[in-house]
């Protein structure tokens, strides 16, 4: 069974999962980390809302209790209280719990939970944080209110000019998203990345202030009929271009054009990371410049259990010179959530930086590394300031920036 594409892929109506919420048999493998991985109990917990407020309907457990409520015939529940909106809502979509519980009983509970939400919205309305976000979107194309104009802004400190793929034919679509375009924290990300690939000669292009966001942030939201409209105008844009490959710098970018465009798009979506690691292999990246720290990786939910990608990563973070690699305990398929999925972090920001801590805290016990890094922007901009908070000289930053350091003489 081919269990990972499930994730986030083809999410049905909540009725759909009625008998799905009665086999659940609470034996709570879905909130703990791998116990072959995790000594004690200090990162046992893997479930960023459980392990947050404690209470079981906070839990996947508890979540398929409330779907269980709200499917029956009449429904349970009239008039949701606002303990029960605030446990749909700080379901970060990170996919743990859809991993162990699809493999050993086939069971979807995050695809479930991204219909709670749905339903959620279509009952008793969008929340309103969540609603300026989606609008936004709508009215400026990004989650961040910011002119359309400005979007490829972060291009002009770069020392050439960047190919426009809607005037120019190219192979290879550099796709910043909505974070790497206009959060000042991140751009650098965006501006690493056209380095290396301009660096070992890659012919591409950039769609710059006609790029329009994936739709990723209202999806995982919960506004489901608002993202399958604006993504058609997407799909007719992208496949104008004729390009063979498009590479994103977002993690949410990617897992979004891979499962929720699926089969609707004409070329291959790759994520930097895999990008950069298969031009190591062939010997395209040579690295110069030794980085002398110890560091540790960070797995995105979005490109791992999303999209199985965990070796790339590692690989990459191997083949820089100087670097000493530690891991944390809950890594891969088991890795811990940022805390700010789902529309978490614009709703409930506490949350977000807690879960964070937690992780940095991880990072620095486990692993011994006061150096986190990861390739998704939210992550990076959730376990940042986490990590500006504490005070401790952790720090936070993107593979993209660290390749580009050592390949620097």
């Amino acid at each position: 069974m081919d269990y990972k594409a499930k994730l986030g892929r083809n999410i049905k109506s909540l009725m759909e999962y009625r008998n799905d919420a009665w086999k659940c048999v609470r034996c709570g493998l879905c909130r703990m980390g791998d116990p072959e991985d995790v000594d004690g109990q200090d990162f046992i917990d893997n479930c960023p809302a459980g392990t947050t407020y404690g209470f079981e309907l906070f839990y996947s457990a508890g979540k398929w209790d409330l779907i269980k409520c709200l499917t029956a015939e009449p429904p349970e529940i009239d008039e949701p209280t606002e303990l029960m909106k605030k446990a749909i809502f700080t379901c970060t979509g990170c996919g743990r719990c859809q991993e162990v519980c699809n493999y050993m009983k086939g069971l979807e509970p995050m695809n479930a939970f991204q219909a709670l939400k749905a339903y959620a919205i279509e009952k008793w309305g969008i929340k309103k944080e969540h609603n300026n976000l989606v609008q936004s979107i709508l009215n400026y194309d990004n989650p961040w209110m910011a002119p359309r104009r400005t979007r490829a802004h972060w291009a002009r400190k770069l020392d050439f000019k960047l190919k426009d793929a809607t005037k120019e034919d190219v192979d290879i679509l550099f796709f910043p998203g909505c974070n790497a375009s206009y959060v000042p924290e991140i751009v650098p990300t965006a501006r690493a990345t056209a380095n290396i690939m301009r660096s070992v000669g890659i012919d591409f292009g950039i769609l710059g202030e006609k790029e329009r966001c994936c739709g990723s942030t209202a999806f995982r939201c919960g506004a489901f009929e608002m993202f399958e409209k604006y993504k058609k105008q997407n799909i007719e844009q992208l496949n104008s271009l004729g390009i063979k490959t498009m590479v994103t710098a977002c993690a949410g970018c990617h897992s979004t054009f891979s499962h929720n465009y699926a089969g609707d798009l004409d070329f291959e979506v790759v994520h930097v990371i895999e990008y950069v690691a298969r031009l190591i292999d062939e010997g395209k990246i040579e690295f110069k410049n030794n980085l002398d720290m110890t560091l540790t990786y960070h797995d995105p939910c979005h490109i791992g259990r999303y999209g199985d990608i965990y070796e790339a990563p590692r690989k990459v973070l191997k083949a820089l010179p100087g670097v000493t690699f530690n891991e944390m305990k809950r890594i891969k398929q088991s890795s811990m959530c940022c805390g700010s999925g789902g529309g978490v972090k614009t709703a409930y920001p506490e949350m977000a930086l807690s879960v964070a801590s937690n992780r940095l805290d991880e990072a620095k016990e486990a692993a011994g590394a006061s150096t986190v890094v990861s390739c998704c922007p939210f992550c990076e901009i959730n376990l940042g300031e986490a990590a500006k908070a504490r005070q401790d000289g952790t720090k936070v930053v993107d593979i993209m920036e660290l390749v580009e350091q050592a390949m620097k003489g």
